[in-house]
């Protein structure tokens, strides 16, 4: 948060609730330890030890797969020294590398007066923490001026609500970096990397209400953990948060009919907006490290592609500047705190009181879902070959939706049965992809080109290599096609 909000912020924490207890400041100094070989890290842990006036404790962190977006595991031990005990990890999940855990080394120190308070909202138990200070990893040395919120006991949707409350009344964003996180970018140069998305558990008996749940905490929080990697301008980064909008996108589309007209409708169409940002950004990063290198290897003039390839770097630079500037502002923090909120209220998320058809579990609703999202795949997908580039293009939005939400509901089915026919939607998919590439390629370097007539000469040699990738990718569309009409949804 700014600098010179905490005076508000504490204003603001100190009128509303019902305060349980007085506001408490007190200096604290925590070290970070990891092995050389950074094997706490790897496993997605965190390992330090906190000095107050009060005495030292250990903690031990790792996320919670399933939890809420922002939640994770949390275990703690008093100390009577500054030095890590790693002995006592063998009640956590990090038992199974303690035999070949290396010795523990201080890695990075943070410095903060922290204040907390904690009280009761709605019935909820938070502590807030406000922490001022700095994180230091050797001479490199970064301010810290955050805000923590804690359940304490109560509902999580009373913590996003009083997030979204906060972020409505003062300029807060959610922060997608750790302590850790920051004190590992400044030890190592680079922000935490980019995550891919992982599979989601769900229970052979879970309900629709805690599978959407878990779903769209799941893609949240791998939203987030691209979030540093994109904003450093990674091209990875980038790529994994639009694929996490759509993920995101598509579980939504997936309970598309059980779900809050209204609400559901609105996050979409924000989804949709944010994925566009992302999209401009993402298909300037594939042009330029992708398409034109291909096409000089393929014997497309050099020269040409050299001039365009200085032009396109502008272009992206810029495109990379706007998400900057989109995913530095509120709009993300609204999104993602109102989908978390939303997410843990049944009764919200179905609109209804009861949870609607949302409190039955998810094997009796999961074969009508996935059957339509393959009723509107295969709709789009008639004559094929007749299809023009913008029918093909949604006929794979249509497929994405369809391959991610089989995807999310994989674990009620056999994994064979589901790998074979995501098989199929993944060929299908990927002869679509060369054909959208193509259309994207062209359409870009035409941007350029308007803006610099010199460029007309390679862009017509650009859109003729292309054509030519294009029409071998359609040449295969109706067997991949009839691959995919063959193939039976897996049960």
């Amino acid at each position: 948060m700014p600098r010179g909000t905490e005076s508000a912020l504490a204003g603001y924490l100190g009128l509303h609730g019902d305060g349980i207890d007085e506001a408490v400041t007190r200096q604290e100094v925590t070290t970070y330890f990891d092995t050389p070989e950074q094997d706490l890290s790897r496993h997605g842990a965190t390992l330090r030890v906190r000095r107050t006036e009060s005495g030292r404790v250990q903690t031990l962190k790792m996320r919670s797969e399933g939890s809420p977006a922002f939640a994770r595991g949390e275990w703690e031990w008093t100390l009577g020294s500054d030095n890590p005990e790693p002995e006592r990890l063998a009640s956590t999940p990090l038992v199974s590398i303690l035999g070949g855990l290396g010795q523990l080394e201080p890695v990075f120190t943070t410095d903060v007066r922290r204040t907390t308070r904690t009280f009761q909202l709605d019935g909820a138990l938070i502590e807030a923490a406000i922490d001022l200070g700095s994180v230091r990893a050797g001479s490199a040395a970064e301010e810290i001026c955050e805000l923590e919120l804690e359940l304490k006991g109560g509902k999580v949707a009373q913590l996003y609500k009083l997030a979204a409350t906060l972020r409505a009344e003062l300029p807060l964003t959610l922060g997608a970096e750790s302590k850790a996180d920051r004190g590992w970018r400044l030890r190592t140069g680079h922000p935490r990397a980019p995550e891919k998305s992982v599979e989601i558990a769900l229970a052979p008996d879970v309900t629709s209400s805690e599978a959407i749940r878990r779903i769209l905490n799941g893609t949240l929080a791998n939203l987030m953990a691209n979030l540093p990697a994109a904003v450093a301008g990674q091209a990875a980064g980038v790529h994994n948060m639009r694929i996490a909008i759509r993920r995101l996108r598509a579980a939504l589309a997936l309970f598309h009919q059980h779900l809050a007209g209204s609400t559901e409708a609105r996050l979409t169409a924000e989804l949709r907006r944010l994925g566009r940002v992302l999209g401009e950004a993402r298909d300037w990063d594939v042009f330029c490290t992708e398409t034109l290198p291909k096409a000089a290897e393929d014997g497309v003039a050099k020269p040409l592609l050299e001039i365009m390839r200085v032009r396109a770097g502008a272009a992206r630079a810029d495109a990379h500047s706007g998400l900057s500037a989109e995913l530095a502002g509120s709009a993300l923090t609204a999104l993602v705190l109102d989908l978390a909120a939303w997410a843990e209220d049944p009764a919200a998320l179905a609109g209804s009181p009861d949870g609607g058809a949302l409190h039955t579990p998810l094997k009796t609703l999961a074969p009508a879902l996935e059957a339509r999202l393959e009723r509107k795949a295969r709709r789009r997908g008639k004559h094929i070959r007749q299809r023009s580039e913008e029918e093909l293009h949604s006929l794979r939005k249509a497929l994405k939706r369809l391959r991610y939400g089989i995807e999310f509901l994989a674990p009620l089915h056999h994994t064979k049965r589901v790998n074979a026919y995501l098989k199929g939607c993944k060929a299908l998919q990927e002869h679509l992809g060369v054909i959208n590439d193509a259309a994207v390629a062209v359409s870009l370097a035409e941007r350029l080109s308007a803006k610099e007539p010199s460029l007309t000469l390679v862009t017509a040699a650009l859109k003729a290599w292309t054509d030519h990738r294009g029409n071998e990718a359609r040449q295969h569309l109706r067997k991949a096609w009839r691959t995919f009409k063959e193939a039976s949804l897996p049960t």
